[in-house]
C-alpha cells in the first residue's frame, strides 16, 4: 500500500486525540473528528514529498511531540477543566512549590499516550528496505492535494461559522474549551501560538470608542471620599475551603465548630461562589480586591502585573487607609510583590515577617499566622485594610499526624482525609484568632471578612467526597464544585444572620465598599446586601442568577447549553436563562479588555 506510513500516522494521531477524550471526558463527536483530521492533513501533508525513509523519522518525532503536549494537556485539564496555554509559560517559575499538588493529577495509564511509538517503530523497521521510486512531481501533486482537502475541511466550517456571524470567532471566544471544540486539537494550539505572538507584539490591543464608552459607565458618579471616622477592614482568605464543610460533621464531630459558631456573629453567605479560573489561589485575591474576572489562560498575577487596576486597596488608599498584605511565603511567588504594590498596597508582609519555625504544608501554620498578623496590625496606623492569605489547607494537604484531630472511619481516601484534618486545624486557627482580636479590642468596630478561595480539587464525580456528598446531577455538583463560604460582619453587629442572596467573589469589594458608604469604581460585581439579585458569572459562560443555573454546552455555538433550576435541580425553560447567557458573555468580554488590553490607562 501506497503510503502506508503516514495512513497509520493518521490513525495513531486521530486516535490519541480520541484516547484523550477518554481520559477527560471531555466530548468526541464526528464534527471534531473531521476538523482533527483536516488540522492533522494540513499541519503534515508536507511530509508526503519527502522519500519514505525520510519521512518515517519526521512522522515518528511528530508522533513523540504530539504524545508529549496530549499528555500535558490530559493532566492539566484533569486540575483545571482547560487546556494548556503558550500564555501560561510566565507561570511556570511558581509550579515548583506547588507541585505536589499537580503530581496527584498522574495516573498510570496516562503514558498509553507514548504506546503508538512501538507500533510505529515496528513499522519502520518492517518497511525499511521498501523502495519507493514515486517521482518528485508526483509526490508533490499529491502533498499538495492532500493538503488541499485538508484546508478544504477545515476552512469550511470556519466559513460557515464566520458568515452565522457565531460570536466565538467573530467577536473572540471566551473559553479556550471552546474554542479547541471549533478548531480541534492542532488547530486550537496553533491558534494559542498566534495569539501569543500578537501579544508579545502588541497588536490588536487598541481600543475602540464604543468600548471605552462602555468602560466608561462602570465610573462612579462621585469620587472616593473619605469620611471623618472609618472602621478597620480586615479580610481573610481561606484555602481550598468550600461551602460542604460548614456544617459538615463526620461521626459526630463537627469539621469547622468555629465557622458554624460565627454565623450568630456574622452574615453568612450560604449561595456563594469562587470565580476562579486558572489562577486558583491568585485568581481569587484579584477577583476578590478588582471586582473583574480571571483571565482566559494563566493568572492576571503573572501576566498583567504592570496594567492599570482599580483595585479595593487603591480606592480606600484613596480614602486615607492604610493598606497591608499578609502572607507568610516567598514575596516574589505568583510575583505578588509586584502585583500588590500594582494595585495599591502600602506593606506587604512576607515569608521574611513570620516565625521561620511551625510550617505545616508548604508555608507557616495558619495559627502561627494568624497570630502574628494581628501583631502586626495593631501597629498598623487607623483606619487600614488588611488582606491575609492563609495557607495551611493547601493541596496537598500535608499535615502532621499529631495535628490530625478527626477520627475519620468510614473514608478511604487519604487525601480526603488529610484534608478534612487539615481544615479542622484552620478553622481552629480561625476560632483562635477571632479570640484574640476580641481580647485586644479589634474586633467589635472593626469590618472582618472571611471566605473561601476555591474549591478543594477533590470533586471529581468519581471522587469519595462527591459520592458522600451525593452530587450526581449537574445542579448538585455544581453548588458542590463552586460554593465556598463567606462571612461578613460589618462594624458593632449586634446579631449574626444567614443571608440567602446569591453572589461570587466578583461582589465582595463592591458589598465592602456599600458598608463604607463609598462607590465602586470599575467594578463589575454589585454589593451583596442591596435590593438587586446578582449574576454570578463564571469563566467558560456558565452563570447563576436567582435560582437558575445555565451550564453551555462548548462543543456547540455560543448560546447554547442547559438551563436548571436549582430548587427542582433539573432543567428548566430556556428562556428563563437566555438574558443571563448575553449578560455573562459580555460582562467576561467588558473584563477582558479592561485586563488584557490595559484600558483604565485609556479611558482615565
Amino acid at each position: 500500500m501506497k503510503d502506508i506510513d503516514y495512513w497509520v500516522y493518521l490513525v495513531l494521531s486521530l486516535s490519541k486525540i480520541y484516547l484523550f477524550s477518554v481520559f477527560t471526558a471531555s466530548a468526541f463527536n464526528f464534527n471534531f473528528f473531521v476538523i482533527n483530521l483536516a488540522g492533522i492533513l494540513v499541519l503534515t501533508s508536507w511530509s508526503l514529498v519527502l522519500k519514505p525513509q525520510v519521512r518515517r523519522w519526521i512522522l515518528l518525532a511528530s508522533l513523540f511531540l504530539h504524545s508529549t503536549l496530549l499528555i500535558s494537556d490530559t493532566w492539566y485539564y484533569r486540575y483545571f477543566e482547560d487546556l494548556l496555554s503558550i500564555s501560561l509559560l510566565s507561570d511556570i517559575g511558581q509550579m515548583g512549590d506547588v507541585g505536589g499538588g499537580f503530581m496527584t493529577l498522574i495516573e498510570a495509564k496516562d503514558f498509553l499516550f507514548f504506546g503508538d511509538l512501538l507500533l510505529f517503530a515496528f513499522l519502520i523497521f518492517f518497511t525499511r528496505t521498501k523502495a519507493d521510486n514515486t517521482p518528485l512531481r508526483n509526490r508533490r501533486m499529491w502533498a499538495g492535494s492532500v493538503t488541499a482537502l485538508g484546508l478544504v475541511l477545515f476552512i469550511a466550517p470556519l466559513a460557515s461559522s464566520y458568515a452565522n456571524e457565531e460570536d466565538w470567532l467573530v467577536e473572540g471566544s471566551i473559553s479556550n474549551m471552546r474554542e479547541y471544540y471549533q478548531l480541534g486539537f492542532w488547530g486550537y494550539h496553533g491558534a494559542d501560538v498566534a495569539k501569543g505572538i500578537a501579544a508579545a507584539t502588541g497588536f490588536g490591543e487598541e481600543i475602540t470608542q464604543a468600548e471605552k464608552l462602555e468602560i466608561e459607565t462602570l465610573k462612579p458618579e462621585e469620587p472616593v471620599a473619605a469620611t471623618a471616622k472609618q472602621p478597620n477592614v480586615i479580610m481573610v482568605q481561606l484555602e481550598s475551603f468550600q461551602t460542604s464543610v460548614i456544617d459538615q460533621q463526620i461521626n459526630k464531630q463537627e469539621v469547622t465548630p468555629n465557622l458554624n459558631a460565627l454565623k450568630q456573629e456574622m452574615l453568612y453567605f450560604p449561595s456563594f461562589y469562587h470565580q476562579t479560573h486558572e489562577g486558583r489561589t491568585s485568581d481569587a485575591e484579584f477577583i476578590t480586591n478588582s471586582s473583574l474576572h480571571p483571565v482566559k489562560s494563566g493568572s492576571v498575577y503573572t501576566q498583567y502585573a504592570d496594567n492599570e487596576f482599580e483595585a479595593l486597596p487603591g480606592l480606600l488608599k484613596k480614602a486615607g487607609y492604610e493598606t497591608a498584605a499578609m502572607h507568610a511565603f516567598e514575596k516574589d511567588f505568583w510575583n505578588r510583590d509586584d502585583f500588590y504594590k500594582n494595585i495599591g498596597f502600602n506593606q506587604f508582609f512576607s515569608k521574611k515577617d513570620f516565625p521561620d519555625d511551625g510550617v505545616i504544608g508548604m508555608a507557616l501554620n495558619d495559627k502561627e499566622f494568624f497570630s502574628t498578623s494581628v501583631s502586626l496590625m495593631e501597629d498598623l496606623p487607623e483606619p487600614y485594610y488588611t488582606f491575609m492569605v492563609a495557607l495551611t489547607s493547601h493541596t496537598p494537604y500535608d499535615i502532621p499526624d499529631e495535628e490530625k484531630r478527626l477520627e475519620l472511619t468510614g473514608y478511604e481516601d487519604q487525601l480526603l482525609q488529610n484534608y478534612y484534618h487539615t481544615v479542622h486545624y484552620v478553622d481552629a486557627a480561625i476560632g483562635l484568632m477571632v479570640e484574640d482580636l476580641k481580647k485586644k479590642d479589634m474586633w467589635d468596630d472593626a469590618l472582618v471578612v472571611f471566605y473561601g478561595d476555591h474549591d478543594s480539587g477533590l470533586n471529581a464525580p468519581e471522587g469519595e467526597l462527591a459520592q458522600k456528598a451525593d452530587a450526581e446531577i449537574a445542579p448538585d455538583a455544581f453548588r458542590l464544585d463552586r460554593q465556598v463560604p463567606l462571612f461578613i460582619k460589618p462594624p458593632n453587629l449586634k446579631q449574626g444572620e444567614v443571608v440567602e442572596a446569591g453572589g461570587g467573589q466578583i461582589d465582595i469589594a463592591p458589598t465592602i465598599l456599600d458598608l463604607l458608604n463609598m462607590k465602586p469604581a470599575y467594578m463589575l460585581g454589585q454589593s451583596l446586601l442591596d435590593e438587586e439579585p446578582n449574576i454570578t458569572v463564571f469563566r467558560n459562560g456558565a452563570f447563576q442568577y436567582e435560582d437558575v443555573y445555565y451550564e453551555p454546552d462548548l462543543t456547540q455555538t455560543a448560546g447554547e447549553g442547559i438551563c436548571y433550576s436549582l430548587e427542582t435541580r433539573s432543567p428548566t425553560n430556556f428562556a428563563d436563562c437566555e438574558k443571563g447567557i448575553e449578560q455573562a458573555t459580555k460582562q467576561l468580554r467588558l473584563s477582558d479588555t479592561i485586563i488584557e488590553r490595559n484600558a483604565l490607562e485609556t479611558v482615565e
